[in-house]
């Protein structure tokens, strides 16, 4: 039985140095692995170290020219609106000469129109009046006329009566007288 328990204690050293260098090897793989992995962490770090600072340039160069390309659209439209707002202001201000020479021209032709009327009222005032002279005067003459008319009538009635007179006193005188 002691040989029995040497070879069970030899055993157990044996199995207890298989054990240890199992365990060794369990230690160097472990380590080996932890190495590895640390390694494949740092290069998977630096890869997305390197990702990131990639994505970064790339997004910075991205802002970078979305925000000249919106800078210039803005410019452009600035300029749109600019030139927009010259040629509206550009047509106001012709719309108001277009008016302004229409408000001429109205005023101008209400003044020869009005000037033309009253020229025309004066004619047919002057004609008015020179009716209404002539009418006096042929009026005047009419009654002139008419006088004269009607003193020829009255010295005919006149000379008739006197004539009449003369003659009934020659009568008068000879039936009176009797001669």
């Amino acid at each position: 039985m002691p040989a029995l328990m040497e070879k069970f204690r030899q055993e157990r050293l044996s199995i207890a140095e298989e054990v240890a260098e199992l365990s060794r090897g369990v230690q160097s793989f472990l380590l080996d692995v932890k190495t590895e992995r640390q390694k494949q962490a740092q290069e998977q770090a630096t890869a997305l170290r390197e990702s990131f600072q990639k994505v970064q340039q790339d997004s910075r160069v991205f802002l970078t020219a979305t925000q000249k390309q919106r800078l210039a659209q803005a410019e452009k439209q600035k300029e749109d609106l600019r030139q927009f707002q010259e040629q509206r202001l550009a047509e106001a201000k012709q719309l108001a000469d277009d008016l302004r020479q229409q408000r001429l021209e109205r005023a101008k032709q209400l003044k020869e129109d009005l000037s033309q009327f009253q020229e025309q009222r004066l004619a047919e005032a002057k004609q008015l009046e020179d009716d209404l002279r002539q009418l006096h005067l042929d009026r005047a003459k009419q009654v002139k006329d008419d006088l004269s008319q009607f003193q020829e009538r009255r010295l005919a009635e006149a000379k008739q009566l006197k004539d009449d007179l003369r003659q009934f006193r020659q009568e008068l005188s000879i039936y009176v007288f009797g001669k």
